[in-house]
């Protein structure tokens, strides 16, 4: 095709493979139908036959690029003229939609398809978070969708250098649609052999992972029952007044919803359940907040992911798989956390290193604001920290914990108390530690892997206690960022590197 802008109409974009990967994401193609509702030049069925898609079924408006299709099941010409007993028997929807009339073919798409599919769409971004008073009505049901079956991701402008370029922002909406009746749960249990990695860990065993996922279909599968005996007795009741019976929700935050019907139950209990998984990894033990916050989006989108034991070790899988890139940020995180509190904390070794912005962290280091000194007429007997200044008694914490992973020694571990019993433990907290030593002013005193001295005009003075701890922090930020090691920064024979 020598010109699409002349060929085909304004919606004419193919999508790039990166884009397809984006969209795809963690779900699994392979043996699964998957309708794509116009198809065009065929990038999205080409995807989906690489990776092993059952069968791709397609639809597409223009006559030239429909009769040159291949690796397809053509349907139809209009996906908009498709009925429900075409697609009755598909799993997934694929598409990158016209996005003139996005709105029609992303509702068109969850009212035709079967109970149980997922519906994948490329959308223009400012069709996200259209929820005012401002908005069209299909709009809003697409919000309402979002809302209650899936989410959506924002992805800019990733046509920009596609086939066909274009600067509008692109956004992506997945949409799982649940399945009803007595086979609604079909797929949230696995015959399949435990997966090795998860099991070898002994952090995530088969049997615990089918009790959660029977916990969470069994309360889903009661709902109903709950919801029909409320409406029942109100029925019974009409008669007596306005006194009705009302099925609601409430949690241990205090957090309610006094109205609850099936799917508001259902992607509430997916959203507790995905991060109750995930306290089991107790990663806020090994990350620090910045890292912590992605895992916590990251969690909040799985939210409308259906809770079955093959995505739960999907889940696990990814992040054991990135726990080297996790970490990483870790480290990289720690380094600009000292360097963001002044220009004093790092220097410029000898000529600089290849970057111009290449900077090394002083072995002494100085948090201002940490510290409560003189205030109000008086000064504290002791060192106390400054509530002001609390996020940087957090931020040395995660220092802490980036030195041990990088040296090797444990942040939590395990202890047996007199009696036999084990209790976790880790290392004492910033917090923990100046409040429980009775810290005098301008005195010296071994924290973790540094010495600490807090000054009453609020500032924490900061030393690494052991030099190659230092470098080694200093040598895996260069590594990671690709700089020029300095000569004179060394871990002695024997350290670790």
């Amino acid at each position: 095709m020598d010109n699409w802008q002349n060929l085909f109409n304004r919606d004419f974009y193919p999508t790039p493979v990166e884009v397809i990967e984006q969209m795809v994401g963690l779900e699994d193609i392979a043996g699964k139908v998957v309708l794509e509702p116009s198809f065009g030049s065929g990038n999205i069925v080409k995807y989906l036959n690489e990776h092993h898609a059952r069968e791709v079924l397609g639809c597409e408006i223009n006559d030239k690029l429909r009769a040159s299709a291949q690796g397809v099941r053509v349907v139809g010409s209009d996906f908009l003229q498709l009925q429900s007993e075409d697609v009755s028997h598909i799993d997934m929807i694929i598409m990158n939609p016209p996005f003139s009339r996005q709105e029609d073919h992303i509702l068109y798409a969850w009212d035709i398809t079967p109970d149980g599919c997922t519906i994948i769409t490329l959308c223009n971004a400012s069709l996200l978070g259209r929820t005012t008073c401002y908005s069209s009505k299909k709009e809003q049901e697409i919000a309402n969708l979002i809302e209650l079956y899936g989410h959506s991701d924002y992805l800019g402008n990733v046509f920009k250098d596609a086939e066909r370029q274009t600067e509008v922002n692109v956004g992506i909406i997945r949409l799982y649609k649940p399945g009803n009746g007595k086979n609604e749960f079909d797929g949230y249990f696995t015959d399949e052999a435990d997966e090795p990695e998860a099991q070898g860990n002994g952090i995530i065993t088969y049997n615990f992972v089918r009790d959660c996922v029977n916990r969470y279909v069994a309360a889903v599968s009661r709902v109903d029952a709950a919801l029909s005996a409320g409406e029942e007795i109100n029925k019974l009741t009409d008669t007596f007044g306005t006194f009705r019976i009302q099925f609601g929700a409430f949690d241990t935050s205090g957090s309610t919803h006094r109205s609850v019907t099936k799917e508001v139950f259902r992607k509430e209990l997916q959203k507790r359940a995905w991060r109750w998984i995930f306290s089991k990894f107790e990663l806020d033990a090994y990350v620090t907040r910045s890292v912590m916050e992605k895992i916590n989006n990251f969690v909040e989108k799985q939210c409308s992911v259906p809770f079955t034991m093959k995505n739960i070790y999907k889940m696990v899988e990814m992040i054991f798989g990135t726990r080297g890139q996790i970490m990483q940020d870790v480290v990289l995180d720690a380094f600009d956390i000292i360097c963001k509190y002044s220009d004093d904390n790092y220097t410029v070794v000898g000529e600089k290193w290849k970057t111009n912005s290449a900077h090394m962290v002083n072995k002494k280091f100085i948090v201002p604001y940490m510290c409560e000194g003189y205030s109000y007429g008086y000064t504290n007997p002791t060192v106390k920290l400054n509530s002001y200044g609390r996020g940087r008694n957090v931020d040395m914490d995660d220092i802490v914990k980036a030195l041990c992973f990088l040296t090797g020694r444990p942040y939590q571990w395990k202890e047996r108390d007199e009696e036999g019993k084990e209790h976790v433990c880790q290392m004492r907290t910033l917090y923990e530690f100046v409040y429980q030593m009775n810290m005098e002013w301008g005195q010296w005193y071994d924290w973790t892997f540094f010495r600490i001295k807090g000054f009453k005009k609020g500032t924490m003075h900061v030393e690494f206690q052991n030099d190659d701890d230092w470098a080694l922090f200093n040598i895996a930020v260069a590594k990671v960022r690709g700089w020029e090691l300095p000569a004179n920064v060394k871990v002695k024979k024997g350290g670790k590197k």
